[in-house]
Protein backbone atom coordinates (compact mmCIF):
# COMPACT_ATOMS: atom_id res chain seq x y z
CA UNK A 1 0.00 0.00 0.00
CA UNK A 2 1.38 3.16 -0.96
CA UNK A 3 1.00 6.62 0.87
CA UNK A 4 1.03 9.86 -1.42
CA UNK A 5 3.09 12.75 0.07
CA UNK A 6 0.19 14.73 1.10
CA UNK A 7 -0.94 11.94 3.77
CA UNK A 8 2.62 11.37 4.99
CA UNK A 9 2.43 14.76 5.65
CA UNK A 10 -0.93 15.08 7.65
CA UNK A 11 0.54 11.72 9.19
CA UNK A 12 3.33 13.27 10.32
CA UNK A 13 1.71 16.60 11.34
CA UNK A 14 -0.44 14.53 13.02
CA UNK A 15 1.78 12.82 14.82
CA UNK A 16 4.09 15.84 15.92
CA UNK A 17 0.97 17.66 17.84
CA UNK A 18 0.43 14.27 19.56
CA UNK A 19 4.07 14.37 20.90
CA UNK A 20 3.71 17.93 21.75
CA UNK A 21 1.05 17.23 24.03
CA UNK A 22 2.41 14.31 25.45
CA UNK A 23 5.33 16.26 26.21
CA UNK A 24 3.81 19.74 27.67
CA UNK A 25 1.62 17.12 29.62
CA UNK A 26 4.54 15.72 31.32
CA UNK A 27 6.38 18.82 32.29
CA UNK A 28 4.84 20.23 36.14
CA UNK A 29 3.77 23.46 35.72
CA UNK A 30 4.91 25.33 38.92
CA UNK A 31 2.40 28.27 40.36
CA UNK A 32 3.24 30.57 43.16
CA UNK A 33 0.72 30.31 45.35
CA UNK A 34 -1.70 33.59 46.09
CA UNK A 35 -0.72 35.93 48.77
CA UNK A 36 -2.45 36.48 51.82
CA UNK A 37 -2.47 38.44 54.56
CA UNK A 38 -3.52 37.98 57.70
CA UNK A 39 -0.88 36.50 60.12
CA UNK A 40 -0.75 36.73 64.13
CA UNK A 41 2.16 34.79 65.28
CA UNK A 42 5.19 37.06 65.07
CA UNK A 43 8.66 36.20 63.82
CA UNK A 44 9.62 35.21 67.90
CA UNK A 45 7.95 32.25 67.08
CA UNK A 46 9.94 30.98 64.52
CA UNK A 47 13.51 32.11 65.86
CA UNK A 48 15.46 32.27 68.81
CA UNK A 49 17.45 35.25 68.68
CA UNK A 50 15.76 38.99 67.52
CA UNK A 51 14.93 39.85 64.21
CA UNK A 52 17.31 42.54 64.33
CA UNK A 53 20.29 40.14 64.76
CA UNK A 54 19.40 38.23 61.79
CA UNK A 55 19.05 41.27 59.61
CA UNK A 56 20.82 44.04 61.07
CA UNK A 57 18.63 46.91 58.95
CA UNK A 58 15.59 46.24 61.21
CA UNK A 59 17.79 47.37 64.41
CA UNK A 60 14.92 50.06 65.64
CA UNK A 61 12.33 49.31 63.59
CA UNK A 62 8.46 48.57 64.73
CA UNK A 63 6.26 45.90 63.62
CA UNK A 64 3.26 47.16 61.90
CA UNK A 65 0.97 44.01 62.11
CA UNK A 66 0.75 43.71 58.79
CA UNK A 67 1.74 39.86 57.90
CA UNK A 68 0.86 37.75 55.29
CA UNK A 69 2.10 35.03 54.00
CA UNK A 70 2.83 33.36 50.09
CA UNK A 71 1.68 29.71 50.21
CA UNK A 72 2.98 27.52 53.55
CA UNK A 73 6.60 27.70 53.16
CA UNK A 74 6.88 31.59 52.97
CA UNK A 75 5.75 33.91 55.97
CA UNK A 76 6.54 37.53 56.16
CA UNK A 77 6.12 40.40 58.73
CA UNK A 78 5.94 44.19 58.01
CA UNK A 79 8.29 46.77 59.36
CA UNK A 80 8.60 50.26 59.98
CA UNK A 81 12.03 50.74 59.52
CA UNK A 82 13.85 53.45 61.56
CA UNK A 83 14.78 55.56 58.72
CA UNK A 84 10.85 55.89 58.13
CA UNK A 85 10.09 53.33 54.94
CA UNK A 86 8.37 50.41 55.35
CA UNK A 87 10.30 46.77 54.49
CA UNK A 88 8.85 43.16 54.54
CA UNK A 89 11.13 40.81 57.05
CA UNK A 90 10.03 37.18 55.30
CA UNK A 91 11.33 33.47 56.13
CA UNK A 92 11.02 30.83 53.27
CA UNK A 93 11.52 27.26 53.72
CA UNK A 94 14.73 26.28 51.97
CA UNK A 95 13.47 22.73 49.94
CA UNK A 96 13.53 21.32 46.93
CA UNK A 97 10.12 21.97 46.08
CA UNK A 98 9.64 25.04 47.03
CA UNK A 99 10.92 27.88 44.67
CA UNK A 100 11.74 30.85 47.40
CA UNK A 101 12.49 33.51 44.16
CA UNK A 102 9.05 33.16 43.22
CA UNK A 103 7.13 33.13 46.35
CA UNK A 104 9.67 36.29 47.77
CA UNK A 105 8.85 38.10 44.83
CA UNK A 106 4.94 37.75 45.12
CA UNK A 107 5.36 39.33 48.53
CA UNK A 108 4.92 42.60 46.65
CA UNK A 109 2.14 42.45 44.12
CA UNK A 110 3.76 45.69 42.30
CA UNK A 111 6.87 44.71 42.50
CA UNK A 112 9.88 45.09 44.93
CA UNK A 113 13.48 45.32 46.13
CA UNK A 114 15.61 42.43 48.16
CA UNK A 115 18.25 44.39 50.15
CA UNK A 116 18.96 41.34 52.44
CA UNK A 117 19.48 37.67 51.90
CA UNK A 118 20.52 34.93 54.40
CA UNK A 119 19.80 31.62 55.65
CA UNK A 120 19.63 30.89 59.20
CA UNK A 121 18.12 28.08 61.25
CA UNK A 122 14.00 27.75 62.34
CA UNK A 123 10.95 26.59 63.85
CA UNK A 124 9.17 25.43 61.07
CA UNK A 125 5.47 23.61 62.16
CA UNK A 126 4.11 21.18 59.38
CA UNK A 127 0.66 20.33 59.88
CA UNK A 128 0.03 16.56 58.21
CA UNK A 129 -3.73 15.84 57.86
CA UNK A 130 -5.90 12.55 56.46
CA UNK A 131 -8.32 13.71 54.46
CA UNK A 132 -11.05 11.43 56.40
CA UNK A 133 -10.95 11.14 60.47
CA UNK A 134 -12.98 10.77 63.75
CA UNK A 135 -13.30 14.28 65.01
CA UNK A 136 -13.30 14.16 69.33
CA UNK A 137 -15.41 16.71 70.86
CA UNK A 138 -13.09 19.90 71.31
CA UNK A 139 -10.87 18.92 68.53
CA UNK A 140 -9.88 22.20 66.32
CA UNK A 141 -8.08 19.37 63.61
CA UNK A 142 -9.26 16.08 63.41
CA UNK A 143 -6.83 13.52 62.40
CA UNK A 144 -3.64 15.96 61.99
CA UNK A 145 -0.51 15.28 63.10
CA UNK A 146 1.37 18.68 64.25
CA UNK A 147 4.99 18.45 63.54
CA UNK A 148 7.46 20.98 64.77
CA UNK A 149 11.34 20.82 63.68
CA UNK A 150 14.18 23.24 63.07
CA UNK A 151 14.89 23.67 59.69
CA UNK A 152 16.83 25.75 57.56
CA UNK A 153 14.89 28.84 56.75
CA UNK A 154 16.13 31.58 54.17
CA UNK A 155 15.34 35.16 55.54
CA UNK A 156 15.39 38.46 54.00
CA UNK A 157 14.69 41.66 53.59
CA UNK A 158 11.63 43.09 50.81
CA UNK A 159 10.66 46.79 50.59
CA UNK A 160 7.98 47.29 48.22
CA UNK A 161 7.61 49.92 45.86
Amino acid sequence: MKISTFEATLRYRALTIVLVFLCTACVPIERTPNRTMGVSNGPDTVFQQPVSELVPQLVGATATGNNGRVGNELVFWEYQLAQGNKANFYACIVDEDVNCEARVRAICPAGGDESVRNVVPGNVRHLDCKAIGIAATGELRPNCEDNEKVDELQVGLMQCR
